[in-house]
């Protein structure tokens, strides 16, 4: 099992701090999210990761580097406090809370660079550090003692005794004993100059996250959902049951990582940025805003990327339908027969001629919601009869065609099953509105 592995499903990391050969030890630290305390946002942490030569293993105590760094969070309010200390698969990994400008790497370099080197040697010789050696980051005496006298001290470390808060009881209870026997007499600690981190990206988007809340004010929030970059082929095959010859013919494309929206655009939504409803069905503000144009639907793009840090578009129709697809290639992203559409859409069959709140039908793979029935969506593109000369990067095809017609994707509350395919495509004037087309929105990723 490689290192991302093992962190992905506790911490996300954001991005690489330092990696260095500390003696006998590889070492590298992150700055990550911590996906497992339940707060949102995620509270930033650092995580160091390392190895030791598989010819020294036997002699190397990595507890002693755990609770050494302990020790200086407790006895230094500056001092970042460890969090959890865990091994899985030959890895190590201690956790600390995120310090701006602390120098994690440098001070893991001052304090076990002697100790490691000495292991290195093979030779444990007993080496006494004079006065001069010893850097004012070292808390505690290291070398010889340190390793040999942590290992008969039984003492377990993991990821679950030691929590982000100092004050845990469990943290405290675990090292309260050890402490006592220990009894250390640390000199003064003086904190040494070094460059600040670089204070990670605030972009959800610069980071990759792989999914983020754009805060619209008054608790409404557009969700959005990182789309992965990959090809698909466009459009139908010829046995594919209710297919029409627009959808033809299969085209491949190679659509790059984008933003898509959880859901269509809501009522809330909509009145948040515009100020009016000019939804048909209105007595719930969290269905679909319905019975807007093409036009319209440009026009809130523009006022909410004027309030938001992102630039906010319709999709392509390459994007919607990969989306949609979500990395299958069956008529529906649920598979070829429309006998379980109604758990993933509401249309016809079960729609009772109406509008429904967004998020009630199964999400696909990835994530999205009712990209199936629900209500059309508006795409960026113009509308073509077919797909020859149909761009092959993902974007919008707004050259040629009919320029006065857009492109809308995914069926509705009002059509049967056939026109809810991931295929399927229709196009309405760029002005029109009907109550049964709306739209969701995208970012692009760079």
């Amino acid at each position: 099992m490689d290192l991302d592995s093992i962190l992905s499903k506790r911490y996300h990391i954001q991005q690489c701090l330092g990696s260095e050969q500390v003696g006998a030890i590889a070492l590298s630290i992150y700055l990550a999210e911590n996906l497992e305390l339940p707060v949102t946002p995620k509270p930033l942490c650092v995580i160091y990761c390392w190895q030791v030569a598989e010819q020294l293993e036997h002699e190397f105590d990595h507890r002693a580097i755990a609770t050494k760094l302990y020790e200086i969070g407790q006895n230094y309010t500056l001092a970042p406090k460890v969090q959890a200390f865990f091994n899985e698969d030959g890895y190590y990994c201690l956790v600390r809370e995120y310090l701006e400008g602390y120098g994690y790497l440098e001070e893991f370099n001052k304090e076990f660079s002697q100790i490691t080197h000495d292991l290195s040697l093979s030779d444990n010789a007993e080496k006494e550090p004079k006065k001069s050696d010893v850097s004012t980051l070292k808390a505690l005496p290291i070398m010889q003692s340190l390793a040999k006298s942590i290992v008969r001290i039984p003492i377990t470390l993991n990821r679950r005794q030691l929590l982000i808060n100092t004050g845990s009881a469990i943290a405290g209870f675990t090292f309260a004993l050890f402490l006592e026997k220990l009894k250390p007499q640390p000199q003064p600690l003086v904190i040494v100059e070094s460059p600040k981190v670089p204070e990670p990206p605030r972009d959800p988007i610069k980071r990759g996250d792989k999914a983020f809340r754009d805060n619209l004010g008054n608790n409404i929030y557009m969700e959005m959902v990182r789309i992965p970059s990959g090809k698909f082929a466009i459009g139908s095959p010829s046995n594919e049951a209710g297919r029409r010859e627009n959808e033809s013919p299969i085209s491949e494309i190679s659509v790059p990582a984008f933003y898509m929206a959880k859901f269509a655009v809501t009522q809330e939504q909509w009145v948040a940025i515009m100020g009016s409803n000019p939804s048909m069905f209105r007595e719930n503000l969290q269905a679909p805003v319905e019975n807007v144009s093409w036009n319209e639907a440009q026009d809130f793009c523009r006022k909410l990327a004027a309030r938001s840090q992102h630039l906010y578009r319709l999709p392509s129709e390459s994007e919607w339908e990969y989306t949609c697809r979500a990395g299958t290639n069956t008529a529906y992203h649920f598979g070829d027969s429309p006998a379980l559409l109604a758990d993933y859409a509401w249309f016809a069959d079960n729609a009772n001629k109406r509008s429904h709140p967004i998020g009630q039908k199964v999400p696909n793979p990835w994530g999205l919601y009712e990209m199936h029935g629900g209500v059309w969506e508006w795409c960026e593109d113009v509308w073509h009869d077919n797909f020859n000369g149909a761009p092959a990067d993902g974007s919008a095809w707004v050259s040629d065609g009919y320029t006065s017609r857009r492109v809308r994707k995914g069926g509705s509350w009002s059509n049967e099953a056939r026109l809810c395919r991931a295929a399927s495509r229709e196009w309405h004037w760029q002005s029109d509105r009907y109550n049964d087309i709306g739209f969701r929105v995208a970012i692009s990723a760079n």
